[in-house]
């Protein structure tokens, strides 16, 4: 059955979407959207231990989701009146990371603000909310429709009228973002209040929020800390406004109470957030060259880049501070494309995509009124996607020279010559169908080379413009051909149909849960302080600290203290840091990765692999309470 149009509610100065989803969800799959809500298995959901109802989670205009907060890319929560937010400590470490000097090292010794005048600004840094929906589809459409019938045309002006929609939210209080749902057959600006005065309150030691480093990450068992606090200020009237020293705390409406109980095997829990794009609904063909040839040059790539900053931060303990971020961002972008590749293999992804679309084309066979509809979407999807895969090998290596000659411009040391080096033998090497032609003039060019690279651009300029002029055009021929793949989907598959994630407010149905990753392993969901003195060996990646092993052996009965646990959530890149919470609303943990099993969820569930992790918030109030003491954030957080 095809989801109903949402119709627009106008209520108590809000306007509130409504949609009647014809569906019932289970615990795990689903990123389901604040209007979907209201149309998921309450019944189900109190039965495993959910005692709130759906307009507690979001009645239309407000609810739990409204202290889910938006972060830098990240996900976090308010978890007091006075405007603090908790996240990750990986969504936390650029602010961290730029605060630290040499001899104030605030990312390897930690942070702690004894009083407000002491928290630090984090220039740069960004938190929104939502506070209400408004469908504008028919203002797309229109958009789509006046421009007639060329299709690069009809998306220029469908992003021409993204930016006119949102330019008219902008006040001094509110701005918006204009987003498609289900591949652009719904379309909704999404009002938001977004603050700009940022600071950071509390981080854990670096040993702390990234024990484990890259050899634990994306993996179970996990036993790292991944947490900081940050606090949004405001004008004394509550509005956003640049930094000032005369600037409050924020003082939201709504925010999360702290659990002190904890959570255990088989109870019930939600994840709320931002998550950042799945791909749930592509074709056979579009993922086999992800998991052939994007991904694999992703990571070769991304490898690259890591061991020229490792280089250039052994110069100096300045260099090595300055690039701390920026190895995190791609150490952690090049295991996420190995998971690809092995995740997409291993669950053979590309094969149940194929086996999909044989069963979707004999569904479509059986009926007349399908075949005049939508028998040919699939035929119109394929072609579009093997347009771009005709041209894969030139653009990715054009989009990469480009982002190469954003990252070093003309007049600026180029300290990544490795990186140089490589996208110049892949370009040199491109098969002739693929060739990058201003690439080719330049280095026929006896000037060319690193020191004249600023040139480039110049002879890319003509194929930059053709490139974009591909791209919009396949936007906008999907812009047909997305919303009728999607309704055909609806038809066919009837239940539990949700969007793919798209940066947006969502939230997953969970359950506290054991996977096995292989045959004749069984994981338990949970990690405690035991397993972590397990693993300590006193390098850059596994130590515990002394103030953490001088607790325990001050108690024992501290090993039994629970770090990490297992959920069998629906999460992705950007719910990092989103808020995790038990059947009565309290946050018990806050989501910070998935297991390596699970990497290649983004493009298909796997419900006996699809793991996230979180760090339990009892490990973070122990350490706040006891270890890095915090007590003005414990007895703001009612904790004291």
């Amino acid at each position: 059955m095809r989801i109903a149009r949402p119709v627009l509610i106008v209520a108590a100065g809000f306007i509130a979407l409504l949609t009647i989803f014809p569906f019932k969800a289970d615990a795990g799959e689903g990123q389901w959207l604040p209007e979907q809500i209201a149309s998921l298995d309450f019944e189900l959901f109190a039965a495993q231990g959910l005692e709130l109802g759906p307009d507690d989670i979001w009645n239309g205009e407000e609810g739990l989701l409204s202290a889910a907060v938006h972060i830098n890319g990240c996900s976090s929560s308010f978890v007091s009146a006075q405007g603090l937010i908790v996240t990750n400590h990986h969504c936390g470490f650029a602010a961290i990371n730029a605060a630290s000097t040499v001899e104030m090292n605030y990312l390897e010794d930690g942070f702690v603000a004894d009083s407000l005048a002491d928290e630090i600004p984090a220039p740069g840094y960004k938190v929104s909310f939502v506070t209400r929906y408004e469908d504008v589809t028919a203002q797309i459409e229109q958009a789509s429709s006046d421009a007639g019938n060329d299709a690069a045309s009809q998306y220029r002006a469908v992003q021409q009228m993204r930016r006119q929609l949102e330019d008219e939210a902008k006040s001094d209080v509110t701005s918006a973002i204009v987003v498609p749902y289900f591949e652009g057959r719904y379309w909704r600006r999404i009002w938001q209040t977004e603050f700009i005065d940022v600071r950071l309150v509390y981080a854990p030691p670096r040993a702390v929020g990234e024990f484990g480093g890259e050899t634990d990450n994306w993996m179970w068992p996990r036993h790292t800390g991944d947490f900081s606090f940050f606090r949004a200020y405001a004008t004394k009237d509550g509005k956003p406004a640049d930094y000032s020293v005369d600037n409050v705390p924020y003082q939201p409406k709504h925010f999360l109470q702290v659990s002190p109980d904890g959570v255990n095997a088989g109870d019930f829990v939600m994840i709320m957030g931002y998550p950042g794009r799945t791909n749930r609904y592509l074709s056979s063909v579009a993922v086999a060259a992800k998991e052939s040839y994007y991904y694999p040059m992703r990571r070769i790539l991304f490898g690259t880049i890591i061991d020229a900053y490792k280089e250039y931060a052994k110069l100096s303990p300045e260099n090595h501070l300055s690039v701390q971020s920026t190895i995190k961002s791609y150490s952690n972008g090049y295991k996420n494309a190995a998971g690809m590749v092995d995740g997409l293999a291993r669950n053979k992804t590309v094969q149940l995509k194929f086996e999909q679309e044989v069963a979707f084309r004999k569904w479509v066979s059986e009926d007349e009124m399908r075949v005049a509809k939508y028998g040919n979407v699939l035929n119109e999807l394929l072609s579009l996607d093997l347009q771009e895969i005709d041209r894969q090998e030139h653009d990715f290596v054009l989009d990469r020279l480009r982002y190469l000659l954003g990252s070093f411009p003309s007049g600026k040391e180029m300290v990544d010559t490795e990186t140089y080096d490589l996208l110049v033998q892949w370009a040199a090497s491109l098969p002739n169908d693929q060739r990058v032609e201003g690439f080719d003039m330049w280095y026929s060019q006896d000037a060319s080379g690193v020191s004249n690279f600023a040139d480039l651009g110049g002879y890319l300029k003509e194929e930059i413009a053709v490139q974009r002029e591909f791209r919009d055009m396949i936007a906008g021929q999907r812009l047909k051909t997305g919303p009728l793949w999607i309704e055909a989907q609806e038809q066919w598959r009837g239940q539990r149909f949700y969007s793919d994630a798209n940066s947006t407010l969502r939230v997953s149905m969970a359950t506290i849960k054991a996977y096995s990753p292989q045959d004749g392993v069984m994981n338990i969901p949970h990690t405690t302080v035991a397993g972590m003195m397990a693993k300590h060996r006193g390098d850059e990646e596994f130590t515990v600290l002394a103030a953490i092993r001088n607790a325990v052996t001050a108690d024992p009965s501290l090993l039994k203290t629970k770090i990490c646990f297992l959920a069998d959530g629906d999460t992705t890149g950007g719910n990092s840091g989103s808020p995790v919470v038990d059947g009565k609303g309290r946050l018990v943990g806050l989501n910070f990765d998935r297991v390596y099993e699970n990497v290649s969820g983004d493009f298909g569930w796997n419900a006996q692999r699809s793991r996230n992790i979180s760090v339990d918030m009892q490990y973070v109030l122990w350490l706040m309470r006891d270890v890095w003491p915090a007590p003005r954030l414990m007895s703001e957080m009612n904790l004291d």
